[in-house]
């Protein structure tokens, strides 16, 4: 029983000094609640922490940020990160990011090339690369068009992100096609802004019937952002679709 208790204590003040280390040391912060359905038993049930700082290496600059979240791994942070780039010519601009995953063990790197205004990404994870793609802003008619197509190596799928300024918000589409199944799965978005300092946000997934909608506040609280999101499962008719939401609510801040 005493080895048990030990072991226990242990792995509590190893908990405690993670969380202290990464709230003394983090420029945001973050605690969040999922049980928003049954109020009376609501609890904080995830902590989240990020700390960044710009490194010289020689005459190289690179950004550190490490990052901690309770529902990957209560013991350890959860990822660390550089980010850096440089100038090949005038005319490129090259930028890389490598992550270090510490739940999964894995190293993950994005490189990317800026040039004329088309930016091109390569996305490699774990040594496969995952994902190849370019954005550029295009024009449509009288609309100006934020394009970014893709192509996902690994899921051979065939991926096209739009964004443009409808109206007061921005509309959004994702379209995914698999070239082995030939299946094809959309994504829509709406974002506006109902005033400064407060956003709306919908995205909608046909196939699965999927509606999340989100509201972020900076004004509820002066220095901090309030977020409540809510995923509803429109498969489910009336009342249902309520009674089955998912709702979040999240309050981070900066240090």
């Amino acid at each position: 029983l005493a080895s048990k208790k030990s072991a226990s204590e242990m792995q509590m003040t190893m908990i405690s000094c993670t969380l202290f280390i990464a709230a003394a040391f983090a420029n945001r912060a973050e605690i969040q609640t999922t049980n928003l359905r049954n109020l009376g038993s609501a609890s904080v049930d995830r902590i989240k922490a990020s700390w960044g700082k710009a490194l010289s290496i020689g005459s190289h600059k690179t950004n550190m940020n490490c990052k901690y979240d309770s529902g990957v791994n209560k013991e350890f942070l959860k990822e660390v990160s550089f980010k850096g780039e440089t100038s090949a010519s005038d005319d490129v601009k090259l930028g890389y990011e490598v992550t270090r995953d510490f739940g999964n063990s894995q190293t993950d790197l994005r490189l990317t090339a800026d040039t004329q205004g088309t930016k091109l990404s390569v996305d490699v994870e774990g040594g496969k690369v995952q994902e190849v793609s370019a954005e550029r802003q295009v024009d449509i008619g009288d609309r100006k068009v934020d394009l970014n197509p893709s192509w996902l190596v690994q899921a051979k799928t065939a991926r096209v992100k739009l964004m443009s300024v409808f109206g007061d918000g921005r509309v959004s589409a994702q379209v995914d096609y698999a070239t082995e199944g030939k299946e094809t799965a959309y994504e829509l978005g709406y974002s506006m802004e109902l005033e400064e300092g407060k956003q709306v946000s919908a995205t909608l997934t046909p196939r699965t019937k999927q509606l999340e909608v989100e509201l972020v506040d900076n004004n509820f609280e002066a220095g901090a952002t309030w977020k409540g999101t809510a995923n509803l499962n429109l498969d489910h008719p009336g009342k249902d679709v309520l009674d089955s939401a998912k709702v979040t609510l999240s309050r981070a801040w900066n240090w």
